[in-house]
């Protein structure tokens, strides 16, 4: 059973993993019989990178520095800017949730070489009503009640119709349809990425329900 929220889910933190040691003994090898060139520096050595193919093995996610013990809720702010769920972005408690939203945010960004969302202004600053914007573009209007459950922040964002305010203009350009540029039938990615993202946390699908995904069958 699940008992930990990772909360920091991205590209940055998965690592492909070996089934075996033999490459590390390749390396070992080809390191003694041609050295890597190296910068040495007053405080440190710089090597240049070996690159080499490793096997098919198994992806790890690695970083745990931001782990949250236990189901929850938790609070306090998590995720970098642009991987942020809306609970969070609400300043609201939180769950294993967040972590089906960053797995959404994470397949996107494997499959198209970026970030779905940018969290940016239009001056080059990160803000999160910046990323409410794009989210707004890319999934529609936030649903009222998950609105209320956090009225008060809702309200820095939106009026008390749910309108959006002027805090940062909509992209209209960046829907999910509009930005996915890699695949020619993209019906059922697409649909993926909508079952992670769904505004509400409540619901979100668990792990095991978004691992029998059609996309992924």
């Amino acid at each position: 059973m699940l008992t930990e929220t990772k909360s920091d889910v991205h590209p940055g933190n998965l690592l492909l993993g070996l089934n075996n040691n033999s490459l590390f003994k390749a390396l070992e090898d080809n390191e003694f019989s041609h050295p890597v060139p190296r910068k040495e520096l007053s405080d440190r050595t710089i090597y240049f990178s070996r690159l080499m193919k490793p096997k098919v093995g198994p992806l790890l996610l690695s970083d745990f520095g931001e782990v949250r013990l236990g189901p929850g809720p938790h609070v306090g702010d998590i995720m970098p800017i642009m991987y942020r769920a809306p609970e969070t972005l609400l300043c609201m408690r939180w769950s294993y949730p967040v972590d089906i939203w960053s797995v959404g945010l994470t397949a996107w960004n494997l499959l198209e070489g970026k970030p779905l969302f940018s969290a940016l202004k239009s001056d080059g600053t990160l803000s999160d009503g910046a990323h409410f914007s794009e989210l707004i573009a890319a999934l529609g209007p936030p649903p009222a009640s998950l609105l209320a459950r956090h009225r008060e922040r809702a309200l820095e964002y939106l009026d008390e119709n749910g309108k959006w305010g002027d805090f940062a203009p909509i992209p209209a350009e960046k829907t999910l349809e509009a930005s996915e540029t890699k695949l020619t039938d993209k019906t059922k990615f697409l649909q993926f990425i909508r079952r992670a993202l769904t505004w509400d946390p409540n619901e979100r699908p668990t792990a095991k329900e978004l691992l029998r995904d059609p996309w992924l069958l």
